[in-house]
């Protein structure tokens, strides 16, 4: 049963909302007042539209289905999705991330046409990948993310007319869907030989992504990011303004980053997993993304659309303090704070939490993210985070 919304509690978010649709000079949360959760809605509805201040107070907790629609690791089925969405939910998660690759070959067949971005509503995969977001948005207050994920081509041309063309055809196709389906418009827009693009470049593309998106939708929550790898430093110099995506002047806006800092602890393939991470390393990046938002991105809420460790890269098994000790930290005690919602990263192999062979949380990672967990022994650098030999 979902809980009783008390007054207070909808003084809060109607106040939330109205600050963000006036847009000019609203600010994040404070830091050291956790903003209340938001009421959840009890079905799927189309006239439900959030703005992106409310929908970020109601997301908290998330995950990403990596490499399941956006490469082919997994099966590209709601067989597959199902067990891992329902996981997840009964643990209390309430945003569900689902990288997509629509102009690129996915077992040797795309989404899209790489080259106009028109998208193929008879495909299998997108007919399996429309009812596992329909799936999702089935279940009470569960917030769905579907972005663009690995299109090199289109990012190397930086094909605004094609990105555009492909947004357009998504926003069309789930028109009637409930407002806590929103749109990631390009994920981690490096050029395929890793460098950044241009800056314009992408405010450019994003720019007639969101154009053709509102054309459609006009209440449809769209997430913007940085020009390479979505670091919270990228901001600054990619959005200096939001005149490309409504001036400031939509309340459906919400802007993302990926945090996995230091990559010598986070990264796969890094060695042992002894690393020295400080608090700073974690509350760095968030403070840096804070205050973009608080300036020129003029009170606009933010969401973190991944983060972790690829312990699974180097660890038979999962069973290092120090990891532990990351996620218990992250989200708990540093994004909450910040009013920042946040999905971790977890593909099922490096990153794993889930494990798509037994159906199942394969360590205590899962109760680490709740803000405690087991150790083994007291010693944060245990032997668990040792490189095989």
């Amino acid at each position: 049963m979902l809980p009783a919304l008390r007054p207070r509690g909808l003084a809060r978010l109607l106040t939330a909302a109205l600050l963000w649709a006036g847009a000019s000079g609203m600010a994040l949360a404070d830091p050291t007042s956790p903003p209340s959760p938001a009421p959840l809605p009890t079905v799927a509805d189309a006239t439900h539209r959030p703005t992106a201040q409310a929908a970020s107070l109601a997301m908290g907790r998330g995950f990403n289905l990596g490499q399941m629609f956006d490469n082919d690791q997994h099966p590209p089925t709601l067989a597959a999705a199902r067990p891992k969405i329902d996981a997840y939910y009964e643990r209390g998660f309430r945003v569900v991330r689902i990288p997509v690759t629509w102009t690129e070959p996915v077992g040797g067949t795309t989404l899209a046409d790489p080259a106009t971005g028109r998208l193929d509503r008879t495909a299998p995969r997108f007919e399996e990948l429309r009812a596992t977001i329909d799936y999702a948005l089935a279940k009470p207050g569960l917030y769905v993310v579907l972005n663009a994920h690995h299109e090199r081509g289109l990012k190397d041309r930086g094909d605004a007319a094609a990105l555009a063309a492909l947004w357009a055809d998504i926003a069309g196709t789930f028109q009637d869907r409930d407002g806590r389906l929103m749109f990631e418009i390009l994920n981690e827009p490096h050029l395929s030989n890793h460098d950044p693009m241009a800056p314009e470049t992408l405010r450019a593309m994003t720019g007639a992504a969101w154009s053709r998106i509102r054309a459609v939708d006009p209440q449809r929550i769209v997430i913007i990011g940085g020009n390479q790898w979505f670091g919270a430093h990228e901001m600054a110099a990619t959005w200096p303004t939001l005149e490309a995506v409504g001036g400031g002047r939509d309340a459906w806006i919400m802007a993302t980053f990926h945090h996995y800092n230091p990559w010598t602890f986070n990264g796969d393939n890094q060695g042992d997993y002894a690393d020295p991470w400080t608090e700073e390393d974690v509350a760095g990046p968030m403070r840096t993304m804070a205050d973009w938002a608080r300036g020129p991105g003029g009170g606009m809420p933010v969401f973190i659309g991944e983060w972790g460790v690829g312990w699974k890269s180097v660890l038979p098994s999962m069973t290092c303090n120090n990891i532990r000790a990351w996620y218990a930290g992250f989200d708990a005690r540093h994004a909450r704070a910040m009013g920042m919602p946040t999905a971790v990263w977890d593909d099922g192999g490096w990153f794993q939490l889930y494990d798509h062979a037994t159906q199942g949380f394969s360590s205590n990672l899962i109760d680490c993210i709740d803000g405690a967990c087991d150790w083994e022994g007291a010693e944060r650098y245990n032997p668990g985070c040792e490189e095989p030999a």
